[in-house]
């Protein structure tokens, strides 16, 4: 029967050292191996690093937690353990239940404390006739390898936790930068920032799987674009913030872009994802509604120039990955000859970055507008900034009335698709 770690853990080892005699000759890893019916386990040792530990001349002492110790952590925590970045701490745990040296029942106690494979201590004592390891008690002992000795007990040991050799740097570097940065050495900020960012990218040792690495590249180069020295300090420590946090942006996996359809507006179920955002906010009066007619969505109102407003728009939320693999965002648009933009968001709600493109309208015919995503302009306010957006990074889209002129205005949209440039340019861009 072919079972996983995650349903058997140490205790899987445990099953085939009791079923082997002393003279048998085999080390813990070698029996799994030969019974046959173990593979994902040896696997996991493998991976984990575990295979010389294990297979050693010994002799070694495990302190195996039963099958309800593992199942009492919790499905998703078993899971997490078994993916790449949790096997750093698969391994760490693993070690924490192995001793060097034959330590048998009666020697754990008289011990008081064992030191682990992990580094880590274990402590030892005796209670209510029962052996007990970090709280764990000993359910069956003595049960001998060719190379130890397992201790059966009810729960898995957790390692104290211990701060990282990322974490280090990282929170090191914002300590340092932040001091800088109040100080009013922002270039002084950004060279430490950039430093640790590079050393994170470049080094070894930090547990970075290869797509982070691509994705860290792709953010430093982005944020690189930034205007100053202080915007730049900003952008290298939301770097740095995601990182910690564990929310690098995974990349899309690449798919055949052939102008799959985002939006189609036959029905009121897509115009009803859209929302209106008006000058209002800003002391403004123009106006702004959205409503369904003829297949199409339609954006209609009256800008207004009074206190300093002047612009509408409606946005919409995208879901993760929407835009993945395109280049090019194709519109099929209807307007009234004003100019429009078109613009994309790193947020699906008021927050992140927006980036821009004007098209301009024929009134009343119907036009398709051809949208270049690494061509967008990042604005902040209706003012233009440094910066480009990527495709995997939209989380919303917008449109906006901006021309700086008052009066009524109605744009009727189609369709949105998400295609590459060349597709595009066979569907006739304008």
């Amino acid at each position: 029967m072919n079972q996983t770690l995650a349903t058997l853990g140490l205790s899987g080892l445990l099953m085939l050292t009791t079923q082997a005699r002393p003279q048998d000759g085999g080390t813990l890893v070698d029996l799994a191996v030969v019974a046959g019916s173990f593979t994902n386990i040896v696997a996991a040792v493998e991976a984990a690093g575990l295979v010389d530990a294990l297979s050693g001349e010994g002799p070694l002492t495990v302190f195996a937690p039963t099958d309800a110790a593992f199942a009492a952590l919790g499905e998703d925590t078993l899971k997490e353990l078994l993916t790449e970045r949790g096997r750093p701490q698969l391994t760490r745990i693993l070690l924490h239940h192995v001793v060097a040296g034959e330590v048998l029942a009666e020697d754990v106690v008289q011990a008081g404390g064992l030191e682990t494979l992990a580094g880590t201590r274990l402590a030892a004592q005796a209670a209510l006739g029962r052996v007990i390891v970090d709280g764990a008690a000993v359910e069956a002992a003595d049960l001998r390898a060719s190379n130890g000795v397992i201790h059966v007990i009810d729960r898995v040991l957790l390692p104290p936790a211990r701060s990282s050799a990322l974490e280090a740097l990282l929170v090191g570097a914002v300590e340092r930068g932040v001091a800088l940065f109040n100080d009013g050495d922002e270039a002084g900020c950004c060279a430490v920032y950039a430093t640790a960012l590079d050393a994170l990218r470049l080094g070894g040792g930090f547990g970075l799987l290869d797509w982070e690495r691509e994705v860290l590249l792709g953010m430093v180069g982005e944020a690189n674009r930034s205007a100053g020295a202080r915007e730049l300090a900003w952008a290298y420590r939301g770097i740095i913030d995601a990182v910690l946090a564990g929310e690098l942006p995974r990349p899309a996996p690449k798919v055949d872009v052939s102008g799959r359809v985002v939006f189609s507006f036959g029905g009121v179920a897509e115009t009803r994802r859209w929302d209106t955002v008006l000058d209002g906010v800003m002391g403004g009066r123009s106006t702004g509604r959205i409503r369904q007619a003829e297949g199409a969505m339609i954006f209609e109102g009256v800008t207004s120039l009074e206190n300093n407003g002047g612009f509408s728009s409606i946005r919409c939320g995208l879901a993760d990955g929407a835009l993945a693999g395109a280049d090019t965002i194709q519109l099929r648009v209807k307007g009234d000859g004003r100019t429009y933009i078109f613009g994309a968001r790193t947020s699906s709600g008021m927050g992140g970055d927006s980036f821009w493109t004007r098209f301009a309208t024929v009134d009343g015919e119907w036009q398709t507008v051809d949208v270049r995503i690494e061509d967008m302009e990042r604005h902040f306010f209706g003012r233009k900034m440094d910066g480009t957006i990527t495709p995997e990074r939209i989380r919303g889209l917008e449109f906006y009335v901006y021309d700086k002129k008052a009066g009524p205005f109605r744009l009727e949209v189609d369709e949105i698709r998400a295609t590459s440039s060349s597709r595009a340019l066979a569907r006739g861009g304008s």
